[in-house]
Protein backbone atom coordinates (compact mmCIF):
# COMPACT_ATOMS: atom_id res chain seq x y z
CA UNK A 1 0.00 0.00 0.00
CA UNK A 2 1.48 3.48 -1.31
CA UNK A 3 0.56 6.02 1.92
CA UNK A 4 -1.16 8.98 0.90
CA UNK A 5 -0.13 11.42 3.69
CA UNK A 6 -3.53 13.08 4.86
CA UNK A 7 -4.97 14.43 8.08
CA UNK A 8 -6.12 11.01 9.10
CA UNK A 9 -2.09 9.49 8.61
CA UNK A 10 -1.00 8.40 12.15
CA UNK A 11 2.32 9.63 13.18
CA UNK A 12 5.42 7.16 14.67
CA UNK A 13 8.88 7.79 14.73
CA UNK A 14 12.11 7.07 16.54
CA UNK A 15 13.85 9.77 18.85
CA UNK A 16 17.65 9.95 19.12
CA UNK A 17 21.04 11.50 18.89
CA UNK A 18 22.55 10.75 16.33
CA UNK A 19 19.88 8.94 14.58
CA UNK A 20 20.64 9.37 10.58
CA UNK A 21 22.37 5.98 10.81
CA UNK A 22 18.98 4.10 12.14
CA UNK A 23 17.11 1.37 10.71
CA UNK A 24 14.04 1.63 12.38
CA UNK A 25 12.06 3.55 9.37
CA UNK A 26 12.72 0.72 7.17
CA UNK A 27 11.79 -1.95 9.33
CA UNK A 28 8.72 -0.06 10.29
CA UNK A 29 7.12 1.68 7.49
CA UNK A 30 7.49 -2.04 6.13
CA UNK A 31 5.31 -3.16 8.40
CA UNK A 32 3.04 -0.76 7.90
CA UNK A 33 3.06 -1.48 4.50
CA UNK A 34 2.58 -5.50 4.30
CA UNK A 35 -0.81 -4.60 6.47
CA UNK A 36 -1.76 -1.97 4.48
CA UNK A 37 -2.23 0.61 7.56
CA UNK A 38 -1.97 4.22 6.81
CA UNK A 39 0.46 4.78 9.08
CA UNK A 40 4.33 6.67 8.88
CA UNK A 41 7.49 5.81 10.87
CA UNK A 42 10.39 8.52 10.31
CA UNK A 43 13.26 9.51 12.11
CA UNK A 44 14.12 12.74 14.37
CA UNK A 45 17.00 14.08 16.13
CA UNK A 46 16.44 15.54 19.37
CA UNK A 47 19.07 16.79 21.12
CA UNK A 48 18.80 16.07 25.14
CA UNK A 49 18.31 19.78 25.90
CA UNK A 50 15.11 19.46 23.81
CA UNK A 51 13.79 16.15 24.84
CA UNK A 52 11.40 17.68 27.66
CA UNK A 53 10.08 20.27 24.89
CA UNK A 54 9.69 17.74 22.06
CA UNK A 55 7.98 15.35 23.78
CA UNK A 56 4.87 17.69 24.62
CA UNK A 57 4.64 18.14 20.65
CA UNK A 58 4.92 14.60 20.14
CA UNK A 59 2.32 13.94 22.44
CA UNK A 60 -0.39 15.90 19.98
CA UNK A 61 0.82 14.39 16.83
CA UNK A 62 2.48 10.72 17.35
CA UNK A 63 0.65 7.86 18.17
CA UNK A 64 3.89 5.93 19.12
CA UNK A 65 7.85 6.38 19.02
CA UNK A 66 10.51 4.51 19.93
CA UNK A 67 13.54 5.88 21.82
CA UNK A 68 17.45 5.47 21.41
CA UNK A 69 20.52 6.72 22.94
CA UNK A 70 21.01 8.95 24.94
CA UNK A 71 17.21 9.18 25.82
CA UNK A 72 16.06 5.78 26.89
CA UNK A 73 16.56 6.79 30.65
CA UNK A 74 15.85 10.68 30.43
CA UNK A 75 12.96 10.26 28.90
CA UNK A 76 11.11 8.51 31.84
CA UNK A 77 10.10 12.19 33.78
CA UNK A 78 8.40 13.46 30.67
CA UNK A 79 6.15 10.37 30.31
CA UNK A 80 2.96 9.82 32.00
CA UNK A 81 3.00 6.24 33.07
CA UNK A 82 5.48 3.19 32.92
CA UNK A 83 4.56 -0.58 32.25
CA UNK A 84 6.12 -3.05 34.53
CA UNK A 85 9.34 -4.17 32.09
CA UNK A 86 10.49 -0.46 32.00
CA UNK A 87 10.16 0.26 35.63
CA UNK A 88 12.47 -3.00 36.09
CA UNK A 89 14.87 -1.73 33.33
CA UNK A 90 14.68 1.78 34.38
CA UNK A 91 14.92 2.64 30.78
CA UNK A 92 12.02 2.85 27.77
CA UNK A 93 12.42 2.25 24.13
CA UNK A 94 8.78 2.67 23.40
CA UNK A 95 6.48 4.63 23.92
CA UNK A 96 2.55 4.38 22.81
CA UNK A 97 -0.28 7.05 23.34
CA UNK A 98 -2.88 5.05 24.80
CA UNK A 99 -6.14 7.53 26.68
CA UNK A 100 -4.47 10.79 25.97
CA UNK A 101 -1.29 9.72 28.02
CA UNK A 102 1.67 8.83 27.17
CA UNK A 103 3.38 5.06 28.44
CA UNK A 104 6.62 3.99 28.16
CA UNK A 105 7.51 0.25 27.56
CA UNK A 106 10.67 -1.50 26.72
CA UNK A 107 10.93 -4.37 24.25
CA UNK A 108 14.88 -4.18 24.18
CA UNK A 109 15.07 -7.32 26.64
CA UNK A 110 12.98 -9.39 24.31
CA UNK A 111 14.86 -8.43 21.33
CA UNK A 112 17.77 -9.69 22.96
CA UNK A 113 16.67 -12.74 23.94
CA UNK A 114 15.41 -13.78 20.78
CA UNK A 115 18.63 -12.76 19.03
CA UNK A 116 20.30 -15.00 21.15
CA UNK A 117 17.29 -18.00 20.34
CA UNK A 118 17.64 -16.59 16.50
CA UNK A 119 21.39 -17.67 16.64
CA UNK A 120 21.32 -21.08 18.88
CA UNK A 121 22.84 -19.42 22.03
CA UNK A 122 22.42 -21.05 25.43
CA UNK A 123 23.68 -18.80 27.83
CA UNK A 124 21.53 -20.52 31.34
CA UNK A 125 24.79 -19.80 33.97
CA UNK A 126 27.73 -18.72 31.90
CA UNK A 127 29.65 -15.58 32.50
CA UNK A 128 28.92 -12.85 30.22
CA UNK A 129 30.83 -9.03 30.40
CA UNK A 130 28.91 -5.83 29.51
CA UNK A 131 30.77 -3.14 28.19
CA UNK A 132 28.87 0.31 29.42
CA UNK A 133 26.30 0.91 32.10
CA UNK A 134 23.37 2.89 30.46
CA UNK A 135 20.28 2.06 29.48
CA UNK A 136 20.94 -0.96 26.78
CA UNK A 137 23.17 -2.45 29.44
CA UNK A 138 20.81 -2.48 32.19
CA UNK A 139 18.03 -4.02 30.60
CA UNK A 140 20.73 -7.22 29.20
CA UNK A 141 22.36 -7.19 32.45
CA UNK A 142 18.85 -7.92 34.27
CA UNK A 143 17.90 -10.43 31.48
CA UNK A 144 21.05 -12.26 31.98
CA UNK A 145 20.74 -11.93 35.73
CA UNK A 146 17.41 -13.75 35.67
CA UNK A 147 19.30 -16.19 33.46
CA UNK A 148 21.09 -17.06 36.14
CA UNK A 149 24.46 -15.73 34.42
CA UNK A 150 27.18 -14.66 36.54
CA UNK A 151 27.45 -10.98 35.19
CA UNK A 152 30.41 -8.52 35.11
CA UNK A 153 29.60 -4.57 34.31
CA UNK A 154 32.89 -2.71 32.91
CA UNK A 155 32.33 0.92 32.85
CA UNK A 156 34.18 4.35 32.37
CA UNK A 157 32.38 5.36 35.59
CA UNK A 158 32.00 2.82 38.25
CA UNK A 159 30.01 5.05 40.47
CA UNK A 160 27.68 4.12 37.84
CA UNK A 161 28.07 0.84 37.37
CA UNK A 162 27.53 -0.04 40.98
CA UNK A 163 24.39 1.96 41.19
CA UNK A 164 23.50 -0.39 38.29
CA UNK A 165 24.77 -3.15 39.90
CA UNK A 166 22.74 -2.74 42.92
CA UNK A 167 20.03 -2.24 40.56
CA UNK A 168 20.16 -5.42 38.83
CA UNK A 169 20.55 -7.68 42.16
CA UNK A 170 17.78 -6.00 43.78
CA UNK A 171 15.92 -6.47 40.86
CA UNK A 172 17.18 -9.63 39.59
CA UNK A 173 17.74 -11.43 42.94
CA UNK A 174 21.14 -12.45 41.51
CA UNK A 175 24.31 -11.65 43.43
CA UNK A 176 26.69 -12.58 41.17
CA UNK A 177 26.99 -9.17 39.53
CA UNK A 178 30.77 -8.02 39.45
CA UNK A 179 31.92 -4.66 38.03
CA UNK A 180 35.06 -3.73 36.60
CA UNK A 181 36.88 -0.71 34.77
CA UNK A 182 37.89 -1.07 31.43
CA UNK A 183 41.89 -1.61 32.11
CA UNK A 184 40.84 -4.28 34.89
CA UNK A 185 39.03 -6.89 33.05
CA UNK A 186 40.57 -10.30 33.58
CA UNK A 187 38.68 -13.05 33.33
CA UNK A 188 37.47 -15.49 30.80
CA UNK A 189 33.78 -15.30 29.63
CA UNK A 190 31.64 -17.00 27.50
CA UNK A 191 29.65 -13.98 25.91
CA UNK A 192 30.93 -10.06 25.92
CA UNK A 193 28.29 -7.28 24.84
CA UNK A 194 29.08 -3.96 23.95
CA UNK A 195 26.23 -1.43 24.95
CA UNK A 196 28.44 1.77 24.58
CA UNK A 197 28.09 4.10 21.61
CA UNK A 198 31.99 3.38 20.43
CA UNK A 199 31.84 1.85 16.76
CA UNK A 200 29.20 4.13 15.84
CA UNK A 201 29.94 6.41 12.85
CA UNK A 202 31.22 8.82 14.60
CA UNK A 203 33.36 6.34 16.39
CA UNK A 204 34.43 3.89 14.18
CA UNK A 205 37.64 3.09 14.75
CA UNK A 206 37.24 2.96 19.00
CA UNK A 207 36.28 0.15 21.42
CA UNK A 208 36.50 0.04 25.06
CA UNK A 209 38.62 -2.40 26.01
CA UNK A 210 42.12 -4.12 24.91
CA UNK A 211 41.58 -6.38 21.93
CA UNK A 212 43.75 -9.28 23.89
CA UNK A 213 40.33 -9.85 26.15
CA UNK A 214 38.70 -11.74 22.94
CA UNK A 215 41.49 -14.62 23.82
CA UNK A 216 39.49 -15.68 26.32
CA UNK A 217 36.00 -15.06 24.65
CA UNK A 218 33.87 -17.00 22.71
CA UNK A 219 31.18 -14.85 21.71
CA UNK A 220 31.23 -11.04 21.05
CA UNK A 221 27.66 -8.95 20.51
CA UNK A 222 27.36 -5.46 19.82
CA UNK A 223 24.24 -3.90 20.39
CA UNK A 224 25.47 -1.36 17.21
CA UNK A 225 24.62 -1.92 13.53
CA UNK A 226 25.59 0.60 11.43
CA UNK A 227 28.37 -0.30 10.58
CA UNK A 228 27.27 -4.17 10.12
CA UNK A 229 31.31 -5.11 11.53
CA UNK A 230 32.38 -2.28 14.13
CA UNK A 231 35.88 -2.71 15.26
CA UNK A 232 34.53 -4.47 18.23
CA UNK A 233 33.09 -7.73 15.81
CA UNK A 234 36.08 -7.12 13.86
CA UNK A 235 39.05 -7.70 16.26
CA UNK A 236 37.00 -10.16 17.95
CA UNK A 237 36.72 -12.17 15.33
CA UNK A 238 40.13 -12.34 14.19
CA UNK A 239 40.22 -13.48 17.91
CA UNK A 240 38.14 -16.64 17.21
CA UNK A 241 34.58 -15.63 18.54
CA UNK A 242 31.60 -15.73 16.97
CA UNK A 243 30.60 -11.80 16.04
CA UNK A 244 26.85 -10.49 16.34
CA UNK A 245 25.81 -7.45 15.88
CA UNK A 246 22.83 -5.67 16.82
CA UNK A 247 20.39 -6.28 13.57
CA UNK A 248 18.25 -9.18 15.00
CA UNK A 249 18.00 -7.54 18.24
CA UNK A 250 16.61 -4.19 16.70
CA UNK A 251 14.82 -6.22 14.89
CA UNK A 252 12.78 -8.11 17.35
CA UNK A 253 12.61 -4.99 19.69
CA UNK A 254 10.56 -3.36 16.30
CA UNK A 255 8.36 -6.21 16.12
CA UNK A 256 7.36 -6.29 19.57
CA UNK A 257 6.85 -2.38 19.80
CA UNK A 258 4.71 -2.68 16.78
CA UNK A 259 1.96 -5.69 18.46
CA UNK A 260 1.72 -2.92 21.63
CA UNK A 261 0.83 -0.35 18.80
CA UNK A 262 -1.42 -2.48 17.28
CA UNK A 263 -2.60 -4.54 19.75
CA UNK A 264 -1.97 -7.40 17.60
CA UNK A 265 0.28 -10.22 17.54
CA UNK A 266 2.18 -10.02 14.11
CA UNK A 267 1.84 -12.49 10.95
CA UNK A 268 5.39 -15.03 11.24
CA UNK A 269 5.35 -15.36 7.85
CA UNK A 270 5.15 -11.14 7.11
CA UNK A 271 7.96 -10.65 9.61
CA UNK A 272 10.52 -13.13 8.06
CA UNK A 273 9.90 -11.45 4.79
CA UNK A 274 10.75 -7.92 6.54
CA UNK A 275 13.74 -9.28 8.33
CA UNK A 276 15.40 -10.31 5.17
CA UNK A 277 14.22 -7.80 3.23
CA UNK A 278 15.68 -4.94 5.34
CA UNK A 279 18.59 -6.73 6.08
CA UNK A 280 19.74 -6.82 2.18
CA UNK A 281 20.44 -2.61 3.20
CA UNK A 282 22.82 -3.48 5.29
CA UNK A 283 24.60 -6.77 4.77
Amino acid sequence: MKVNISSKTRMYAVIGDPISHSLSPDIHNRVFRALNLNNIYISMNIRPTYLKEAIKIMKDNYCGFNVTIPHKEKIIPYLDALDKTAKIYGAVNTVKLENGIYKGYNTDGYGFIKSLETEGIIIKGEKALILGAGGAARVIAYELAMLGCCVTIANRDLEKAYRLKGHIETTSGNTNIAVKSYNNIKNSFKLIINTTPLGMPNSLDSMVIKEEIFKYAEIAYDVIYNPWRSKFLRVAEYYGCKPINGYSMLFYQAMRSQEIWLEASLDQGITKLIYEDVLKLVY
